[in-house]
């Protein structure tokens, strides 16, 4: 039977007592001291000295040599702390450092623009059906920390280019692109609407925010739907972006695909782009945050002009086990595994997907 508790070697068990420690000793923001320390440990070695001339020097240096990251370390930090927080992450593995990161930006911020971080096993799922291969370039408009761009890089060389105007989770997909060799640059703080700094894509991975609106000026889908809300402008945003018979896989709410109110969004979007899969995810996949039924969209943008088959075939599948129970807790099987089904779900859609010639 799936067990309902977690490790004490959890993100969520490390957060915990960095922020007891934490406030306790110097009633500052943990994130800044976390980001601190971690770029110190995953850049500290290139510095001249790194971490022999000691952790405070190294983050300066890592500081100077990385603008980007904009590290600010907190002036209370005493080197008493510094040291007692770096023996909490210092052994974390880069996927452990991403979920303490995540964990630490206020939820309050996101929530409310209906951005919430993706699942790593969703995020998993997603890039392996996609299937990137090397010098590929994968691109993600809502980037937040950059975990679809992450798993991309660590599946095959490709090339990833992603953006986000959260600045905290920008300065997180910086850190995490540097961690695995690449240049922070490629990840920039700009609207994923708007912006020009994005690349044409061999590959989208993409889970935008689902709340609120924005301008839809400039977009097709405003011809389509009444008031379209930001997902729906990130799915043309997307298609755009992409170059002709490149792929596309989407986290996007469930309404979109079955919602009557979005059948000529359905419509549109069918004559924009090949359908190959429509996974559903259970109602539990985003709690605590939301629980919003959503799916994972996998299409293929069409050659301009070409006319749809009338011989495609798409498969429809349903997850059923989320790996998290009705609050948000995780749920883990008896090997300390999350109890999720996407393992089970790739394996019976990726032959499907290679017979269709999906990632040809």
């Amino acid at each position: 039977m799936p067990k309902r508790h977690r490790p004490g070697t959890s993100a969520t068990s490390v957060v915990a007592h960095i922020e007891e420690i934490v406030i306790a000793t110097s009633g500052e923001d943990a994130f800044e001291l976390v980001f601190a320390i971690a770029a110190a440990r995953i850049a500290g070695a290139s510095t001249t000295r790194g971490l022999r001339s000691g952790l405070r020097s190294t983050i300066a240096g890592v500081a100077k040599a990385h603008p980007r990251l904009e590290i600010e370390l907190p002036r209370e930090a005493t080197d008493e702390l510094l040291a007692r927080v770096d023996g909490l992450v210092a052994d974390l593995p880069l996927e452990g450092l991403d979920a303490v990161f995540e964990s630490l930006v206020p939820r309050v911020a996101k929530g409310d623009k209906g951005q919430f971080f993706t699942p790593r096993h969703v995020v998993d799922f997603v890039v392996r059906a996609l299937a990137p291969k090397a010098r590929e370039v994968v691109v993600d408009p809502a980037c937040g920390s950059g975990a679809f761009l992450a798993h991309a890089r660590a599946l095959a060389a490709v090339r990833a280019f992603g953006c986000d105007v959260d600045p905290r989770a920008v300065r997180i997909a910086r850190l995490l692109a540097l961690a695995q060799g690449r240049d922070p640059e490629s990840i920039a703080r700009a609207d994923g609407l708007r912006t020009r700094d994005l690349p044409g894509a061999s590959v989208v991975a993409t889970n935008p925010p689902f709340a609120g609106r924005a301008p839809a000026d400039g977009f097709e889908v405003g011809r389509h739907v009444k008031t379209p809300e930001r997902d729906v402008l990130f799915l043309e945003r997307a298609l755009d972006l992409l170059r002709p018979g490149g792929r596309l896989g989407i986290v996007l709410p469930y309404n979109k695909a079955a919602g009557t109110a979005f059948a000529a969004l359905r419509r549109w979007l069918v004559g924009r782009a090949r359908l190959f899969a429509i996974v559903g995810l259970p109602r539990e996949t985003f709690l605590p945050h939301t629980a919003q039924r959503t799916f994972v969209l996998f299409a293929k943008k069409r050659a301009r002009g070409a006319p749809p088959d009338p011989g495609e075939r798409a498969m429809f599948v349903v997850s059923d086990r989320a790996g998290k129970d009705t609050g948000g807790e995780p749920i883990f099987r008896r090997d300390g595994a999350l109890d999720h089904d996407l393992d089970d779900v790739l394996s019976e859609l990726a032959p499907f997907l290679a017979s269709e010639g999906f990632a040809a």
